[in-house]
């Protein structure tokens, strides 16, 4: 009788390590029992949300005679899908850079005058959403972009800005970005930084062109999915 009943005492506590060793498992493989109050909710993959903002800015172009190619402005609308720490974009926006041709030679009837852009772009931001108060981020675009000039017909110098430019003309061009947003409210950044900017010749320009934009802009990330 009492080999029996040490043999029952020996199975009762292994049947009671094996039921605490399997519960144990289940927790560290994410299930918790329903009797512990908690909630278990699996994380599948990155949280996506949508992300979208405006900017205004002021476009500066290089290695051009600062008293014919004025600083412009700049409005652009984006919106995007954000992954954490990638965001997927696209935007539009419009700039206008005023082109004083009073001070070529000859242009002195013509006044001044501006070079107006038009443009999409495929965008993918870097960002680090790692600080609560801050977001920092770099990106960088593909840029389809429509310039437009004045007829200048007649005028004769060595610069784009003479050409004969009345319509709306197709050319490339890329775009980085380098900037930091600062959080203004519960999902609102206010950001700041600057943008530089390449576009080809295409049927426009007679070389590429370089310039910057400084920018200030809204950016709302929603709530994650």
């Amino acid at each position: 009788m009492r080999t029996l009943i040490t043999s029952l005492m020996v199975l009762s506590l292994a049947s009671s390590s094996f039921v605490q060793t399997a519960s144990a498992e289940k927790v560290e493989e994410g299930y918790i029992p329903a009797s512990s109050g908690k909630r278990f909710t699996p994380v599948l993959g990155p949280e996506l949300r949508v992300i979208t903002g405006a900017t205004v800015g002021v476009p500066i172009f290089l290695d051009n005679d600062r008293e014919v190619v004025r600083p412009g402005g700049e409005m652009n609308f984006w919106v995007g899908l954000d992954i954490g720490w990638l965001v997927f974009a696209g935007g539009f926006g419009a700039s206008w850079t005023p082109i004083d041709l009073a001070s070529v030679d000859g242009g002195q009837a013509l006044g001044r005058s501006p070079l107006a852009r038009l443009y999409i772009q495929a965008e993918v931001r870097l960002q680090v959403p790692v600080a609560k108060a801050v977001l920092p981020f770099i990106s960088g675009a593909f840029d389809a972009n429509w310039w437009r000039h004045r007829d200048t017909q007649g005028l004769t110098c060595d610069f784009w800005y003479c050409l004969d430019r009345s319509r709306f003309t197709f050319a490339p061009g890329f775009t980085g970005k380098l900037g930091l947003g600062i959080k203004i409210g519960t999902r609102v950044y206010l950001d700041v930084g600057s943008k530089i900017s390449l576009t080809g010749t295409g049927d426009f320009f007679e070389s590429s062109e370089w310039f910057v934009t400084p920018f200030l802009g809204i950016t709302y990330r929603g709530d994650p999915d």
